[in-house]
């Protein structure tokens, strides 16, 4: 049984990124996107992008993202050594 509490975030102007925090495997985050995806507009990701096969994700861990202002409004960032740094995966479809 896990005891890991996975939250995604859809972010991007184009919605097609997620963050995933609370996980440390690939797997498991993108199992998390495809069950947000799917919570979120009632279909999969194939559906949603008229695609015949499986949709791959793109992954990128880091244990230093972090938020910051940037043109008034918050942007994810990585590499700050900053202490509200966090752990989690930026997962992309395209």
């Amino acid at each position: 049984m896990s005891t890991e509490t996975i939250t995604v975030q859809t972010i991007g102007e184009d919605g097609d990124q997620w963050l995933v925090v609370g996980t440390t495997d690939a797997h498991s985050a993108d199992e998390a996107v495809r069950q947000h995806i799917e919570h979120e507009s009632g279909e999969t990701i194939e559906a949603l992008l008229d695609a015949d096969e499986l949709v791959e994700f793109h992954f990128y861990h880091s244990a230093r993202w972090f938020w910051a202002s940037q043109g008034g409004c918050e942007s994810l960032f990585n590499e700050s050594a900053g202490s509200d740094n966090f752990a989690g995966y930026l997962v992309s479809s395209t």
